[in-house]
């Protein structure tokens, strides 16, 4: 992939980590408390990657379809 530049797998999940706290955050502020339960699962979703090095979200954006080459996408097709 030519000319493609790619985001870190690690920086996708900072990234996203980032923005469902915010978001937690802001609608708990906003509209809700309720939501400040999201930010809460995200902190501890990162604790939890820091003590056993396995984070969930990385696992799932690892099979996010922009992170795949082509051929993995296709390897299913007729």
């Amino acid at each position: 992939m030519r000319g493609r530049k790619t985001i870190s797998i690690e920086r996708q999940v900072r990234i996203d980590a980032g923005l469902l706290v915010l978001a937690g955050t802001s609608l708990g502020w906003w509209v809700n408390p309720g939501f400040f339960i999201l930010a809460a699962f995200v902190g501890a979703g990162l604790v939890f990657a820091g003590i056993t090095d396995i984070c969930g979200l990385a696992i799932v954006l690892a099979k996010a379809p922009w992170n795949r080459s082509g051929k993995q996408l296709c390897a299913g097709s007729s």
